[in-house]
């Protein structure tokens, strides 16, 4: 059992210039006192007129302000199995590689609104070097239905941490870690629909997300065993439902999330699907005092390394078995607003 506490404070301001653009922005302490942070990446500004708005800071980017999420459940969140991730959500920040796994996130944020029809665009930064990353997408409304489309891309970083077979002399050997640039690149096509009807919502997503990387071929060094020229493909497919229902003081939530992962052939030959589902509910107590809880299983993809080195070729990368591992989750708690 985990106690878990935290108390947010946010600071906000806004303004409108005489020819009516308005302006403001927001952040959280917790952001102001942070002074490592990376440039533009707590709290944020924004300024809108006839031309739309644009906000820089801590963004969505595109396609995620189109798209959106299903509904979570619990105190903290119970893993965050209610969420994808979008592509365009990464990129590289001016202090940051923009590496796969230091992705940065979308910095800036443009909307314009008509009438029922929102459209979105995002960037992330464009100065480092690193990875670019930029999203649009698109929402409408028609009544109780809303739907959204959008699309990101990711690319310009670096999958590092491969393995590759071999000594440095050309020996027989285990496999033995590297690093190399590849030319790789992460996209994603997402859609959503939600209907209202009275007290509930239904929410649904569909995503497919693209990893495409290739390596050029790489001599021995004194250091590293060569790498031999190849390139991959990796899908992943995710379908997900939400659903909120009120009663009164009472809400209930459920969602539930299934993603298919197609891995390339140069990485492990197993396909494992990855499920998350989990229920939830709140009981508003008024006065800003509101009892959650809930409970999810969060499937994990856990990927073991081949040890066996009886077929292994020179130069050629480490393969794994890939399978997925889902952990169950309970919260309960007290959320409070001032």
């Amino acid at each position: 059992m985990v106690f878990t506490n935290r108390m947010r404070i946010k600071f906000s301001g806004s303004g409108v210039t005489d020819a009516g653009l308005a302006f403001g922005g927001s952040f959280r302490a917790a952001d102001a006192s942070n002074a490592g942070s990376s440039p533009a990446t707590k709290g944020s500004v924004f300024i809108s007129g006839a031309f739309g708005k644009v906000t820089m800071g801590d963004v969505d980017s595109g396609d995620t302000a189109s798209v959106g999420q299903l509904a979570s459940v619990g105190f903290t969140g119970l893993g965050s199995g209610n969420s994808i991730s979008y592509a365009a959500d990464a990129g590289g920040d001016s202090s940051k590689v923009g590496t796969r796994t230091d992705p940065g996130g979308a910095r800036v944020l443009y909307t314009y609104s008509a009438g029922a029809l929102t459209v979105n665009a995002s960037s992330a930064q464009l100065t480092d070097g690193g990875a670019t990353a930029y999203g649009i997408g698109g929402s409408y409304t028609s009544g109780p239905v809303t739907v959204g489309l959008g699309y990101g891309i990711v690319s310009g970083g670096t999958l590092s941490a491969i393995k590759s077979y071999g000594t440095p002399t050309g020996g027989s050997a285990a496999y033995t870690t590297i690093s190399a640039a590849a030319d790789s690149s992460v996209t994603d096509l997402s859609l959503s629909a939600s209907y209202v009807m009275g007290a509930t919502t239904v929410k649904g997503i569909y995503q497919v997300k693209t990893l495409d990387a290739s390596y050029a071929a790489q001599a021995a060094t004194s250091a590293l065993p060569a790498l031999s020229a190849t390139s991959f493909t990796t899908t992943a497919t995710s379908m997900g439902m939400s659903v909120v229902h009120k009663i009164d003081a009472l809400s209930l939530t459920a969602y539930a999330i299934s993603t298919e992962v197609d891995v390339a052939a140069a990485v492990s030959a197993d396909n494992p699907t990855v499920s998350r589902y989990g229920i939830g509910f709140g009981y508003d107590l008024g006065g800003g005092a509101v009892v959650t809880g809930g409970w999810a299983t969060v499937d994990a993809v856990t990927a073991t390394a081949i040890t066996s080195t009886a077929s292994a070729v020179a130069g050629e990368l480490q393969k794994y078995t890939v399978t997925s591992v889902g952990v169950d989750k309970f919260d309960l708690g007290l959320n409070f607003s001032f």
